[in-house]
């Protein structure tokens, strides 16, 4: 009896870990030294609906999506990492309201609401092996809420690139074929 086709997946080439794009808007120097990308986790909420017996679980209504976290190599002038540090200190302006207005004094003028500047889209693009996109993870109205320590060591022996690291909310992501 010769086996069915419909048994075997259609693709069986593997995901490759370090074929990826990523790009955030307002951030091309970030965008063109992130080394890692971590796709956050989603988590759909579900109710319990009582019975004589026990509580069957049902889908809920909301989901959650956990924070976006990348690493960058962290450019000798230091402008990427000064990109996410100005633009936190807009959002959050410890100093004074002026930040925040000179900010986003700064910022795209084809935006057509003050609120929409604050925010940003990002894009994970998924290469296959031939390098090609195949899918793109899009996360929408993303924001930076921090950024990790830069470590300086004059004691180490080996030259290892300074690594920044950042995390970003956003109100949700999609996943796109292309």
């Amino acid at each position: 009896m010769p086996i069915s086709d419909s048994l075997y997946p259609s693709n069986i080439n593997v995901l490759n870990p370090n074929s990826f794009t990523f790009s955030i808007t307002k951030l091309p120097n970030v965008s063109f030294f992130c080394q890692r990308v971590l796709i956050p986790s989603i988590t759909l909420a579900s109710i319990d609906r009582p019975t004589p017996f026990i509580n069957t679980p049902i889908p809920g209504e909301i989901m959650t999506f956990s924070e976006l976290n990348i690493q960058f190599l962290v450019d000798d002038k230091m402008e990427n990492y000064k990109a996410i540090f100005n633009w936190m200190v807009a959002l959050g302006f410890p100093d004074n309201y002026n930040q925040y207005s000179n900010y986003m004094k700064t910022q795209d003028s084809t935006v057509y609401s003050e609120l929409a500047k604050n925010y940003s889209d990002a894009t994970v693009g998924i290469l296959d092996a031939q390098n090609n996109q195949t899918n793109s993870f899009k996360f929408y109205d993303l924001f930076p809420i921090s950024l990790d320590p830069i470590q300086f060591e004059a004691t180490a022996m080996d030259v290892n690139y300074v690594i920044g690291s950042a995390t970003f909310k956003y109100s949700y992501f999609t996943i796109d074929n292309t």
